[in-house]
């Protein structure tokens, strides 16, 4: 030796004298990190304040980041809307996905929530629109459309326009409308007018009827005006009770008997019903409108049958 230092790692000798390769270290392994990832792929809870930095977590790319799944998602939606900048907003459809939804109805000033929508009713207009329930389902309906606060006030002011058109038309020539209701009024008119006479004449009530029918078939001819003064007399108590108080004062007049309508008075209700009866051209004749004449026939007999207690009309 020259009296070198030598440093390092030398090769020894072995037993033989042959030298021996000195032996590799191996590197030190660095600790393993904490994952934040769960076995599913999800994230786990506080994973946001750990890896995303202090200045950026206020950037709304990171809404609703909940797996990796969702990472992916918003990273090939990111991407898309760099490589269609200049483009303007793009449509959706049936096929876009969330984040498209979202970033189109934020530009359209589309409203989170239909709750979002607003309108202000004009006050000439407000009994209109008193349906809590149909002015949410409309906001429903037209939020699932995607219309802006725009648009959607443009649609119920055009709705608002509407109505007040029908309402000034209604008024201009009401007969037309006064037609239609009355017709989808007339059962229940018919309903409540029965119900009211019936408390009002109680057990005179049919006699009472009668009167009112009678006084009609009388004084108009059998067809279409009869037809229209039997259904109006049967929806208008007051006028029903009016021409059956003249009926009765006739026959009062002409057969000078007391036809009062008290509760002693069955009887002689039931002479008035069947002198009007037999009194009708239909009863004697039995070719012109055997129908009717039937009718009338057992009309008589059953009141005949009711006064008698049972005896029928020979």
């Amino acid at each position: 030796m020259d009296g070198t230092e030598l440093t390092g790692t030398q090769p020894t000798q072995t037993p033989t004298g042959e030298p021996t390769q000195p032996t590799p270290q191996s590197p030190a392994q660095p600790a393993q990190s904490e994952s934040y990832v769960n076995p599913d792929g999800t994230l786990k809870d506080g994973w946001f304040n750990q890896v995303v930095p202090e200045e950026h977590r206020k950037n709304t790319a990171w809404l609703g980041i909940k797996s990796i799944g969702d990472m992916t998602n918003q990273i090939t939606h990111l991407q898309t809307k760099l490589t269609s900048q200049g483009k303007g907003v793009f449509p959706i459809d049936e096929k876009s996905t969330p984040e498209q939804v979202r970033d189109f109805r934020q530009a359209m000033n589309v409203p989170e929530k239909p709750e979002g929508y607003s309108f202000t009713v004009p006050a000439e207009l407000e009994r209109y629109y008193q349906d809590d329930e149909m002015l949410a389902e409309a906001k429903q309906t037209l939020h699932g459309v995607h219309l802006s606060q725009k648009q959607f006030t443009a649609v119920m002011a055009l709705d608002a326009l509407r109505m007040k058109k029908a309402e000034e038309a209604m008024r201009n020539d009401p007969v037309p409308f006064y037609k239609e209701a009355l017709g989808l009024a007339t059962p229940k008119l018919k309903e409540e007018a029965e119900q009211e006479l019936r408390q009002k004449w109680g057990d005179a009530y049919n006699s009472r009827l009668h009167l009112a029918n009678a006084a009609i078939e009388e004084n108009t001819k059998d067809g279409e005006e009869r037809e229209q003064l039997l259904e109006r007399i049967g929806n208008d108590p007051l006028v029903a009770d009016f021409i059956a108080t003249i009926q009765n004062k006739h026959f009062t007049e002409s057969n000078g008997v007391d036809t009062s309508l008290g509760q002693g008075a069955k009887s002689m209700n039931i002479d008035q019903q069947i002198d009007s009866l037999m009194r009708n051209p239909h009863y004697l004749d039995g070719n012109t409108n055997p129908m009717e004449h039937d009718r009338i026939v057992k009309e008589v007999q059953r009141l005949y049958s009711q006064k008698t207690g049972g005896k029928l009309l020979q």
